[in-house]
């Protein structure tokens, strides 16, 4: 009891009561054991498989388009080759039509002649002036004074033993213990 309940009994002096302790009951109860789960559910093996399966599909797919890219680029550097050789081929029949010795049979054809006069013609008169100091002879072409490597190349004479005098002079390349060193001061 307390000071104030023991004043209102009329008790003079307070004393302390000690409380009566009240009965505790236990509050224990049953408690079930937790439940294992399994590491892995039907669930997360699903989406561990479909991941998976994305991987490779992602994975197939990269690597086709590298292989597809790589087929284009060969495909590209082999046609580029054969543009090159076109080129190549074009160039000599250009460099072989525009010869000297072209030149002459074409003017050949078309009826031209050489000769030694010139003519001018005078673009304000609209007259042909001629040098009258040139003797106006013409002859005829020869276009086998004009040689033409291009369209005629020599082919080189071979001996009996198969081996071009050219070559036979020509000296051999001499090994690298034949070399002499250079002289240094």
């Amino acid at each position: 009891m307390t000071a104030a309940t023991s004043i209102l009994r009329g008790s003079t002096s307070p004393r302390r009561q000690k409380a009566a302790p009240e009965k505790q009951t236990p509050r224990l109860r049953l408690v079930e054991a937790p439940r294992i789960r399994s590491l892995w559910s039907f669930r997360s093996v699903m989406i561990s498989l479909g991941i998976l399966a994305g991987v490779f599909v992602t994975q197939l797919a990269l690597s086709i388009a590298i292989s597809q890219g790589a087929y284009e680029v060969s495909g590209l550097e082999q046609s580029q080759t054969e543009l090159q050789r076109a080129e190549s081929a074009a160039l000599e029949e250009l460099s072989a039509m525009s010869s000297a010795q072209n030149l002459a049979v074409e003017a050949t054809k078309l009826g031209m002649v050489p000769t030694d006069s010139q003519a001018f013609l005078q673009v304000c008169s609209g007259s042909l002036a001629t040098d009258t100091s040139s003797t106006g002879t013409s002859a005829p072409i020869n276009t086998g004074l004009v040689t033409n490597e291009v369209t005629q190349p020599a082919a080189p004479a071979t001996g009996a033993d198969g081996v071009s005098p050219q070559s036979a002079a020509a000296p051999e390349v001499p090994s690298v213990t034949e070399l002499r060193s250079p002289s240094t001061r």
